[in-house]
């Protein structure tokens, strides 16, 4: 990812930043004094320290290099705690599932089976008691007739 430092942009200064890199200009610091400082105003001078006008604009680069370095370095730690908080939420759904599969698994096969048999039964039971007095209702309709 190559970002342009935006006052200097036209001091044609890129700075890399990487993971694992660092931040880096490419190449040492003597970079600077072959800069032009026409962006700031000054003619046919280079940025360097052998003169007022080129440290302030060696200063000036620095300044805007550590301002965007801050701004980087925001960024990558919100994205870096919203990739820590996405993991941590995938690790409690894990239990959770692992958790629910165990007791799935754990479950008394026996048991449940006499279980659903008894209220199988129970339903059946009660259906045959509705019709039966409902049938019951029905003579008695008949014989009155």
């Amino acid at each position: 990812n190559a970002i342009a430092i935006s006052a200097a942009s036209q001091l044609s200064a890129v700075y890399n930043v990487s993971a694992g890199s660092g931040f880096s200009s490419g190449s040492n610091l003597s970079q600077f004094a072959a800069m032009k400082t026409t962006a700031f105003g000054v003619k046919d001078e280079t940025a360097g320290v052998t003169t007022l006008k080129g440290a302030m604009a060696v200063m000036d680069i620095a300044e805007t290099a550590i301002t965007n370095l801050d701004q980087i370095r925001a960024d990558i730690g919100s994205v870096q705690n919203q990739v820590t908080s996405t993991i941590n939420n995938i690790t409690v759904t894990q239990v959770n599932v692992k958790a629910a599969e165990s007791q799935i698994r754990d479950v008394d096969f026996a048991a449940e089976s006499a279980n659903y048999s008894k209220a199988n039964i129970l339903a059946q039971s009660g259906s045959y008691a509705m019709a039966q007095a409902n049938s019951v209702q029905q003579n008695v309709l008949r014989l009155l007739q």
